[in-house]
């Protein structure tokens, strides 16, 4: 039992590492679209982001990382190893997210009355 308890939160663990850089690449094409469409051509990159499957890839991305995190989480806690670590990870790996980003950034745009 202890063995198949310990590859579960192995093959978890490379998931959630697979699925944050994906988030991490995601997440950097649509900043710097955002930030460079004011002042440059960004009309190659904005296809790219406004296609389908590129939407596609990013809910199911942003899905996965919530599962995984979370049973990443309940499996840390049960293992009762290095906690504080894999916990860490896992909410690092749910604030990469889009879905967390926007929420950040609406909650530090309402602290400073901006919209």
């Amino acid at each position: 039992m202890k063995k198949e308890i310990k590859n579960f939160e192995k093959i978890v663990g490379i998931v959630l590492i697979i699925l944050t850089i994906i988030s991490l690449v995601m997440s950097a094409l649509l900043y710097t679209n955002i930030i460079y469409s004011c002042s440059y051509d960004t009309t190659d990159l904005n296809g790219l982001l406004v296609s389908k499957p590129f939407d596609i890839v990013l809910w199911i991305d942003n899905i996965l990382i919530y599962l995984f995190g979370l049973f990443y989480i309940i499996s840390a806690v049960q293992s009762k190893k290095e906690v504080l670590i894999k916990v860490s990870f896992a909410i690092f790996s749910i604030m990469t997210t889009m879905v967390a980003s926007t929420l950040i950034i609406n909650g530090i745009a309402s602290i400073f009355h901006i919209f």
